[in-house]
């Protein structure tokens, strides 16, 4: 702000005596309970995975600080007759910046010293988004795009909430000052008034923002998730509370206790009923948004003496240090288990261990620290008693100083011992003894698994090409990435299905077609496919469409959205199958299609619509070609980017078999098991990828995927002597 803003202030009407039933604000230590049972439930979600509702205790905080921040405006507009924006916005940045700052330039520097550049790129950027308090927006963008879907989790994804808040404050006290401010004075208000106006203000917006929560939830459930828009009214809840806390000062002791119970019974229901499938936050949010209200109603006005849950000393510390513990304890998560696997009691000791123990230094050296100090503050509201303050803010300078410091210093001392790509790296190991393959293979299978068994006892990293630094939409097929051929929302200005005649390869005298139908699963198979295919005389058409499955089943978007392009893609390619008769169809979708189903049904009922509607595709199929061949998907794999550190080696980066995949594969089966096609095959994928179940991440020197789902164009253009067999039997 500039220096004339700075020494403003708004609002006109005189200081208001006090109201009747209104009290001196003081202490509340059931808030600061509260504040410690919101932080307790997003780390218990992160870090154990339960209770599944873990994340309603943002939407905890975002009452919390509707209902305090608002009280602290409408307190100094009776107290003073105005409202400074100047004094608001400095008591933001003393209580939000200094902690913020520290943890991003820690994760950054982390990051830089722990993962490979081109994530700790990607993190740098989150950092940047979430110190402008921009984060919401960015990773509502990322969470949409279907290329990133894959992505790792960024250490910085939990600021998404910070940014909301902000962004709400950069509106809310001109519309305080509006009504008690411009409003009141020239129409002559009352303070009760005034309270009336603005909490018939608070409603509406609130109501507005709610109703857009509901829709955008219904049509983009992710945006809607870190929308500021979608997430206004859960801060408007709070600031409705602060408003008519004269109101609320009149309620009963025994009533209180009542209230209060109900809302922390409130609050674990929903953490426990609640999960990532419920549509959030509309409307489901306004179950624990109505929970939390209850807890500080209850609270508003009285003491809490029956509310020991709350109020007694571990909780009110918890609550002291929560924005600590909140900040810190995402990116330990994420960088400490990068290094650290979460897969015992000991490990999550230990995290635990270093959340609260920077959490509590934080507290002390820094947030405590500013409080009592005078930085920021103009010099006719500067403390006398600010040497305590002083000294612990320049020793948490010293402190955070250091850390990033040790953390910079290691990242330097760990590349002189990497090579130019920052890993370890050797020849590929030899071959695994006893694995079963034949010491002189004499089919591309046999040989085949040779590699797999290589590289599953492969004690360092190989160089790999592409690098892992490298990996992303670069690495991934070029018909995806380059030509366009994988129909989606984003890559696609023009007609799909239009778009889908240049998708075309092989030799224009070739005398024989295959078609590849599917999704982005499909597509990655391509280069493979072609190198089986096309030194065979076949030319290979590619119509594929993103998220879109083979099976003749409605889905939705990754998202969460409508797929409203699906069924009229499918449908063209059926028809335009009819109309050329190839001699082969090759068809592959996604796993994750199950996850997706418009229906909403999951489990035995979820593989049970699949079976019915890949038995329906194929029925079109079948009678237009000489072959079907249906390719099972990668069984998957773990991204790169996501378990290669600086400090690992290719056995964190083995996955497993997962029973998704074989039950998946076993849906296939019987659907064409069910049908009695002789001319349908359903073709086992694991051997290309696995060796009893164990799935190495990469085969020679090519990764196996570009992102954790999708083939690198290396690995796929390799799977070419396996896939000619197969294809042309």
């Amino acid at each position: 702000m500039g220096e004339s803003m700075s020494q403003s202030t708004l609002g006109l009407q005189p200081a208001a005596k006090q109201e009747p039933g209104s009290k001196k604000p003081t202490f509340r230590p059931d808030i600061q309970g509260l504040r410690a049972v919101a932080v307790l439930l997003v780390i218990a979600d992160h870090l154990f995975g339960y209770p599944l509702g873990g994340f309603i205790g943002v939407d905890i905080f975002f009452v919390i600080s509707g209902f305090l921040i608002t009280g602290l405006l409408v307190r100094e507009q009776q107290k003073t007759g105005r409202i400074s924006f100047a004094d608001f916005y400095r008591r933001r940045v003393r209580r939000i910046i200094p902690l913020a700052v520290l943890v991003l330039a820690t994760t950054v520097a982390a990051s830089w010293a722990l993962f490979p550049a081109i994530r700790a790129q990607k993190i740098t950027v989150d950092g940047i988004w979430s110190f402008v308090f921009g984060a919401n927006w960015h990773f509502a963008l990322d969470g949409t795009d279907y290329m990133q879907a894959d992505a790792a989790v960024s250490p910085l994804q939990h600021f998404w909430s910070l940014a909301v808040e902000e962004q709400f404050y950069v509106v809310w006290p001109w519309l305080v000052v509006l009504f008690f401010g411009v409003l009141a004075s020239r129409l002559r208000w009352s303070p009760a008034i005034s309270r009336i106006a603005l909490a018939v203000a608070i409603l509406a917006v609130s109501a507005a923002s709610f109703l857009f929560a509901m829709w955008e939830t219904a049509t983009a459930p992710t945006v809607a998730y870190f929308s500021t828009f979608s997430r206004a009214w859960e801060l408007g809840a709070g600031a409705l509370l602060a408003v008519i806390a004269p109101v609320l000062h009149r309620l009963p002791e025994v009533l209180r206790s009542f209230l209060a119970y109900l809302g922390l019974a409130g609050i674990a229901a929903c953490a426990l009923l609640i999960n990532p499938d419920t549509p959030f936050p509309g409307p489901w949010a306004v179950v624990p948004v109505g929970a939390a209200m209850l807890v500080i109603v209850a609270g508003t006005g009285g003491k809490q003496r029956h509310l020991y849950p709350l109020t007694n000393p571990v909780s009110r510390y918890l609550g002291d240090i929560s924005y600590s513990l909140y900040l810190w304890h995402f990116p330990a998560i994420v960088l400490l288990g990068a290094v650290y696997p979460l897969d015992s009691p000991m490990s999550f000791a230990v995290i635990l261990a270093v959340i609260i123990g920077l959490s509590a230094l934080s507290y002390y050296f820094l947030e405590d620290a500013i409080r009592h100090s005078s930085w920021l503050e103009p010099k006719s509201k500067r403390r006398k008693s600010t040497r305590k303050g002083a000294e612990r803010l320049s020793q948490g300078a010293l402190v955070a100083f250091g850390l990033v410091t040790l953390i910079v210093v290691g990242a330097a001392l760990a590349k002189t011992s990497q090579t130019e790509e920052g890993y370890v790296t050797a020849p590929i190991a030899a071959p695994l003894a006893g694995t079963g393959a034949s010491a002189a293979p004499d089919t591309p299978a046999s040989a085949w698994a040779m590699k797999i068994n290589a590289a599953l006892g492969s004690p360092t990293w190989p160089q790999l090409s592409p690098s892992i630094d490298a990996l992303g939409d670069d690495a991934r097929v070029p018909e995806w990435w380059q030509d366009g051929c994988l129909a989606t929302d984003r890559a696609q200005v023009q007609d799909p299905i239009a778009n889908a005649d240049h998708c075309v390869y092989g030799s224009p005298a070739a005398t024989k077609t295959a078609v590849v139908l599917g999704d982005s699963v499909a597509i990655s198979y391509v280069p493979g496919i072609r190198a089986a295919l096309e030194p065979l005389g076949f030319r290979v058409a590619v119509h594929t469409m993103a998220q879109c499955p083979v099976a003749d089943v409605r889905v939705l978007k990754a998202d969460g959205s409508a797929h409203t392009q699906c069924d009229t893609f499918r449908s063209w390619t059926f028809d335009n199958a009819a109309a050329t008769s190839p001699d082969l169809i090759i068809a592959t979708s996604a796993i994750g299609t199950l996850d997706r189903l418009a229906s909403k049904a999951t489990g035995a009922a979820a593989y049970t619509e699949f079976e019915g509607g890949f038995q329906r595709s194929l029925a079109k199929l079948v009678p237009v070609t000489e072959k079907v061949v249906w390719l099972n998907p990668p069984p998957g794999g773990k991204p790169l980017l996501e378990c290669a550190t600086k400090l690992s080696s290719p056995k964190d980066c083995v996955a497993t078999v997962s029973q998704k995949f074989l039950d998946y594969e076993d849906a296939a089966r019987k659907s064409v098991g069910a049908l009695g096609l002789p001319n349908v095959s359903v073709v086992d994928s694991k051997p290309w990828f696995c060796s009893q179940n164990s799935c190495p991440a990469f085969v020679e020197s090519a990764p196996v995927f570009a992102d954790g789902a999708h083939l690198t164009a290396a690995f796929s253009s390799s799977m070419g002597e396996l896939l000619g067999p197969v294809l042309s039997e």
